[in-house]
C-alpha cells in the first residue's frame, strides 16, 4: 500500500546576508536647513570606508516628516560617517526610537534575520471526516462488488446448463394464488456407478426420488407427495421400455417433461423444480457432522447393518439407510423409511448456524440444480424456517402391483380413486377439487397401498422418545 504523500514544509525565511548592500544616498554634503532637520556628521569610525552611508532623521512635526509625534523612516544618503543615529537619538522624538522602528522594518533590497516565520497552514476541520467517509465508501463499494459476484456465481452454479428448460406456463399455479402457494417438483437423480440406464450402457441419471411439494406460504403449511419411481407413466412419454416414471426425464426433454406429466395426469400445477444428485448425500451428511436419525427397525443387506434406535448416521450409513429396499414391499417400504431421514435432516437444518450453511454451500452448489429465481429461493428458505413441524405432512401415491411385467420389469399402477381423494384433501385446498384424473392404468392385482399420511411432528415425537430411552 502506498504511503500517503506528506507536505514538504518550505523554509520561506532567509538569513541576513553578510555585507548587506547599503542604501544609496545623494552625493555631497549639505548644511542643516531652517526646517529643523538635524544631520549627524560625526566622523567615520576605524575600519569604515569614507563612502559609508549616513542616516538622516526628520525632527518630529517637520514638514519633511509629514507625521506628528512619530519619527520618520530612515533615509540613507551618501557621504557620511559610519555611525548611525541609533547611538544619539534626535531630540524631541517620542518614546519610540528610530532604532526600534528600523529594527522592526528591514532595509529595502534585503531581508532581516529576525523576520517572522510564515504561519503554518491550518488543517481543515473536515479533512479527517472526509478521509473516513472516502474509506468507508471504498470498503462498501468493494463489498457490494464482492456480493454481486458471489450472487452471480451462485445463480450460475444452480442454473441448468444451456439455460432453463422450456416449460409451458399453463402448468404453473394459477395467477390468483401465486403469492400464497408455491408448487415445486423435487427429484433425486441417481448417477450410481455400474448402472446402465440407456441403450449405449451409459448412466445419464434416473429420477429415482420424485416428490411433489405444495408450499402453502400464506398458512405456513407444507404437504409433500412421494411418487414411487416404478409408477407406470403411460405411453405418451417415452420411458425406455421400462414402464416406469423415473425414466421419463431421461428419455424425453429432461425435467420439464416430467413436470408436464405431473400436471397433465394428476392435475397438479408445478411452478419450479429442484434436482439433487444422490451422490451428494454422503457429503452433505458428513459436512453436518452426521445426522441424528431414529431407525424404527433393524436393517441388514449385503453385510451392512443398522440397528433399531436413535443413531448418529455418517454419510455412508445415511446413504445405505435411504437406498436400501430389502423389504417385503421394496420401494413402497423404502419411501416410509426415508421419512425418518427427512425428519432428522429438517431438524438439523433448523439448528444450523451460519457457519454450518457456509460449509454446506459448496456441496449444495455442486450437486443442486433449480430454476427457482434466487430472490424467490431465499424467500422460500426464510418461510420454511417459520413452518412448525406439526404442519409438515408427508404421504405417498397409492398404487397397485401390475398384473404382469412390462418388458420383463415390474412396475406399479396408480389407484386413481384413492389418489383423487388424497389430492383434493391435501393439495387442492386453494383451487377447488378435481374429480377426474388422466392417469393411465393397466391390469392390477391385490389391494392398493395406503398413502400413510404422517406429520413431521409425529416423527419428531418418535425420535425424542427413542432418544430418551423410551
Amino acid at each position: 500500500m502506498n504511503e500517503s504523500n506528506q507536505h514538504r514544509k518550505l523554509n520561506t525565511s532567509s538569513a541576513a546576508h553578510s555585507g548587506a548592500s547599503s542604501a544609496r544616498g545623494t552625493s555631497g554634503t549639505g548644511s542643516a536647513s531652517g526646517s529643523g532637520r538635524k544631520i549627524n556628521r560625526s566622523g567615520a569610525s576605524a575600519g569604515t570606508s569614507a563612502g559609508a552611508s549616513r542616516t538622516v532623521y526628520h525632527a518630529p512635526g517637520s514638514a519633511a516628516s509629514g507625521t506628528s509625534g512619530r519619527a520618520a523612516a530612515p533615509r540613507s544618503v551618501s557621504g557620511g560617517s559610519g555611525h548611525t543615529a541609533a547611538s544619539r537619538p534626535a531630540s524631541g522624538t517620542s518614546g519610540r526610537t528610530a532604532a526600534s522602528r528600523s529594527a522592526a522594518r528591514p532595509a529595502a533590497g534585503g531581508s532581516s534575520a529576525h523576520a517572522p516565520a510564515p504561519r503554518a497552514r491550518k488543517k481543515k476541520k473536515g479533512g479527517a471526516l472526509k478521509a473516513v467517509l472516502i474509506t468507508l465508501c471504498c470498503v462498501f463499494g468493494a463489498l457490494a462488488l464482492g456480493l454481486f459476484g458471489l450472487y452471480q456465481w451462485v445463480v450460475h452454479s444452480i442454473s441448468p446448463e444451456g439455460g432453463n428448460p422450456t416449460i409451458n406456463e399453463i402448468i404453473n399455479t394459477p395467477t390468483e394464488y401465486k403469492r400464497d402457494v408455491v408448487n415445486v417438483l423435487v427429484c433425486g437423480i441417481d448417477y450410481e456407478e455400474g448402472r446402465a440406464y440407456t441403450g449405449d450402457g451409459s448412466n445419464d441419471g434416473m429420477t429415482d426420488m420424485i416428490m411433489y411439494v405444495n408450499f402453502d406460504v400464506a398458512n405456513h403449511k407444507i404437504n409433500m407427495l412421494q411418487i414411487p419411481r416404478d409408477t407406470y407413466p403411460g405411453e405418451k412419454y417415452k420411458h425406455g421400455n421400462t414402464g416406469k416414471i423415473n425414466a421419463v426425464a431421461l428419455h424425453n426433454d429432461g425435467i420439464g417433461s416430467l413436470m408436464e406429466l405431473i400436471y397433465e395426469q394428476y392435475k397438479l400445477p408445478v411452478d419450479y423444480y429442484v434436482t439433487i444428485d444422490m451422490q451428494s448425500l454422503k457429503e452433505i451428511v458428513d459436512y453436518f457432522g452426521g445426522i441424528e436419525v431414529y431407525i424404527p427397525k433393524d436393517i441388514s443387506f449385503k453385510g451392512s447393518t443398522l440397528e433399531q434406535g436413535y443413531r448418529n448416521l455418517n454419510g455412508e450409513a445415511a446413504e445405505f439407510f435411504v437406498r436400501n429396499r430389502n423389504y417385503a414391499q421394496s420401494d413402497i417400504a423404502r419411501l416410509d423409511m426415508q421419512r425418518y431421514f427427512y425428519q432428522g435432516l429438517f431438524a438439523r437444518i433448523r439448528t444450523a448456524t451460519v457457519w454450518d450453511l457456509a460449509k454446506l454451500a459448496p456441496v449444495a452448489l455442486k450437486y443442486v440444480e433449480t430454476n427457482i429465481p434466487m430472490d424467490q429461493l431465499i424467500s422460500m428458505g426464510v418461510s420454511f424456517l417459520q413452518v412448525d413441524s406439526a404442519n409438515i405432512m408427508m404421504c405417498k401415491l397409492p398404487t397397485y402391483s401390475a398384473a404382469q411385467r412390462y418388458n420383463d420389469q415390474s412396475h406399479l399402477i396408480c389407484d386413481v380413486a384413492k389418489t383423487t381423494d388424497l389430492l383434493n384433501q391435501y393439495f387442492r385446498t386453494y383451487g377447488g377439487p378435481v374429480y377426474e384424473l388422466d392417469v393411465p392404468t393397466l391390469a392390477t392385482v391385490g389391494e392398493s397401498t395406503d398413502p400413510n399420511v404422517q406429520y413431521m411432528g409425529q416423527l419428531d415425537t418418535e425420535a425424542e422418545t427413542a432418544q430418551t430411552g423410551g
